[in-house]
């Protein structure tokens, strides 16, 4: 199926996301510099070097994020795709890449205050400004063209694992615990929470470095 683009999306959908990156600094992905150099994080489920995908550092050190971006992804892109992670980028200039850890169709949107920026996928410009474009990363070379002002984009994909998953990205849940956003999930029957400075250890913890 070629790109295509769906429907337009509400302003007031996106401004709380717009809010949340203009005052919480993600970090910059030192892992996509052939792609670009910037702020470009994954949410969800990603891969874990030797280890299977789990929840992404990025989300339960921001769940509050993360539960405005499942709630997004719940009106706007399920009826189109099922996601397993979504990248989020900020001001990010992507260079021509293909998505090969993804597989099938992705959906990406744009949205700020910017002027040009059109997302450039083989040999056509689309217009992806608060409007959904449902295209297939991993097959068609793609970038973005350049633009001023601010963009930020949204890209609900779905994960290539190289081992099995042990848990769903609905395994997890956004709270709020005594006026702390923290991400919710069950492990042998037990309730248990994530968040900035108790989430997941990292897969290369206790490793020495080369």
């Amino acid at each position: 199926m070629p790109p295509h683009l769906v429907s337009y999306v509400e302003r007031k959908d996106v401004e709380p996301i717009r809010e949340y990156l203009s005052t919480h600094n993600l970090g910059i992905n030192k892992y996509r510099v052939k792609v670009g150099e910037g702020v470009s994080q994954c949410f969800g489920i990603v891969s874990k070097r030797s280890q299977p995908p789990d929840l992404s550092r990025q989300s339960w050190l921001h769940p509050e994020l993360h539960n405005m971006l499942m709630a997004f992804g719940e009106k706007y892109v399920k009826s189109f795709i099922s996601f397993t992670s979504i990248q989020v980028n900020v001001n990010y200039p992507c260079n021509p890449h293909k998505d090969l850890g993804n597989i099938g169709n992705s959906y990406i949107v744009a949205f700020g205050c910017y002027g040009g920026g059109e997302l450039c996928i083989e040999d056509f410009n689309y217009n992806i400004y608060l409007r959904g474009l449902i295209f297939n990363g991993s097959e068609h070379l793609h970038w973005t063209r350049q633009w001023s002002g601010e963009r930020n984009s949204i890209v609900f994909s779905t994960l290539k694992p190289r081992f099995p998953l042990l848990r769903s990205l609905n395994d997890y849940t956004a709270v709020i615990v005594d006026g702390v956003w923290k991400i919710q999930y069950m492990e042998e029957g037990v309730v248990k929470y994530l968040w900035k400075g108790n989430g997941l250890p990292h897969p290369r913890k206790g490793l020495i470095k080369s």
